[in-house]
């Protein structure tokens, strides 16, 4: 098992994780752990050191983003006038913005084409199904609501064409119509009692 080991860092045994000597590690090649016993090889290797950025040069006119100083700006942000490159120039409803004015405004719900607005009418008809089955005194009422407000999610799915959970739009139907015919049950008997 080779392990590659930074000049820098407190290398150890990959068994024991005892500190090895710096100069056991100095030479490649295969190293003893004189706590367990373990063989292993170990290579020593010095990262590259990463260069500076250097600025780039801008034409005469042209003003570095604000946030990457190596790119030319396009336009200044509508919002708080932060110059902007092509990479952070975010363009909706009409507007020029900087990614963290975008994100802001995202966050406080002042852009109306990020909000995000689905209701599942499937979900809400299998809620109202289920609701309907302890509460059988409603049932003639939020039974049929539990079934139009399924077959209307699911022609919703359809036209949008999602695939939906058909195995809960059954459920939603049957509990629908076990609240419906329960419900009315409840009552024809209610009302069967006191006719006697």
């Amino acid at each position: 098992m080779a392990k590659l080991v930074h000049r820098n860092a407190a290398p150890g045994c990959p068994r024991c994780w005892m500190p090895m000597q710096p100069s056991a590690l100095s030479a490649l090649g295969d190293v003893h752990c004189g706590n367990c016993d373990l063989d292993f090889e170990a290579t020593v290797f010095s990262p590259p050191v990463r260069p500076a950025p250097r600025q780039v040069d801008l034409t005469q006119g042209q003003v570095q983003c604000a946030r990457h100083a190596r790119n030319a700006a396009v336009a200044s942000c509508e919002r708080c006038g932060a110059f902007m490159c092509g990479l952070c120039k975010v363009d909706t409803e009409g507007k020029s913005l900087c990614a963290a004015c975008f994100e802001r405004l995202r966050t406080s719900g002042e852009l109306e084409s990020t909000t995000t607005r689905f209701r599942s009418l499937r979900t809400l008809g299998l809620h109202l199904g289920i609701l309907g089955v302890p509460l059988m005194v409603m049932g003639p009422l939020i039974g049929p609501a539990s079934i139009i407000v399924t077959i209307r999610g699911m022609r919703q799915s359809k036209r949008d064409g999602t695939s939906g959970e058909t195995v809960g739009a059954v459920a939603a139907l049957i509990l629908g119509t076990i609240s419906t015919v329960g419900g009315l049950f409840f009552w024809a008997s209610t009302a069967g009692s006191f006719r006697k």
